[in-house]
């Protein structure tokens, strides 16, 4: 392993440093699937979040959109009033 890799736990491997299988795994326990099942219905659940938290932002968003587009138009427009017209 290099310095980089340790550096935190959110940098991830190096390729040389990824485990890989040699050869076919034999049966896998119950246990160990019954814990990936829930690990992945965990982050299903998890990931599932960003939609609700979308939906509850949307006024939020509007709000944003709609402030931007008005402060948008009134800088246009006062450019357009201020700006001396050609003859």
């Amino acid at each position: 392993m290099n310095a980089v890799s340790n550096a935190t736990p959110d940098v991830r491997p190096l390729p040389d440093e990824i485990p890989t299988l040699t050869q076919e795994m034999g049966e896998v326990s119950s246990v160990v699937e019954i814990a990936l099942d829930a690990r992945a219905a965990e982050k299903q659940a998890f990931m599932a979040l960003s939609a609700e938290l979308l939906q509850q932002l949307r006024p939020e968003f509007d709000r944003l959109a709609a402030g931007l587009v008005h402060r948008t138009l009134e800088t246009a427009w006062h450019h357009k009033v201020s700006t001396p017209t050609k003859p």
